[in-house]
């Protein structure tokens, strides 16, 4: 298994407009990394809204464990990775996100940083400077760098 970690807000969601929306290509990823890896999400945003939102976008059950600011200090503090993840083999997980406090997380935590900008891709300098490994522009781009550059968990 890989473990491979979402931000919510700019990175799975949509947030610019009055209704919130998977981005496109979302739901495809998700769907398709769920089906050999445990997905998780790491947001600022409070866990009722968290859980909402991704009821509404019919993705919730792909998600192992949730951690949001309710649960655990705000990124970059790698409180809430070390909640869900633990011991875990860090070769095998990565955090996909949008802003430079997700880099820095997963970059305290050390693990694969993966930087989103299918938002804005004006943010790829300033996520490559806070030590993204990767930007990718479209979120069908992370099954390649998961299948490439995650080594698989055994002890799941």
């Amino acid at each position: 298994m890989k473990h491979i970690v979402f931000d919510c807000d700019g990175t799975l969601i949509d947030t610019s407009g009055p209704k919130y929306k998977l981005f496109p290509g979302m739901k495809e990823l998700l769907t398709d990394l769920a089906r050999e890896n445990l997905l998780y999400v790491w947001t600022a945003r409070g866990r009722s809204s968290t859980l909402r939102i991704l009821e509404e976008q019919g993705v919730i059950h792909l998600f192992e464990a949730f951690c949001t600011i309710d649960d655990a200090p705000n990124k970059p503090h790698i409180a809430g990775l070390s909640m869900m993840l633990g011991t875990t083999n860090r070769g095998s997980i990565c955090v996909i996100g949008d802003t430079t406090s997700d880099i820095l997380g997963a970059k305290n935590f050390g693990v694969l940083a993966v930087g989103a900008v299918w938002c804005d891709g004006s943010r790829s300098g300033v996520l490559l400077d806070a030590g993204a490994d990767f930007i990718v522009s479209h979120p069908l781009e992370c099954s390649k760098i998961v299948a490439l550059n995650l080594e698989e968990d055994t002890d799941v």
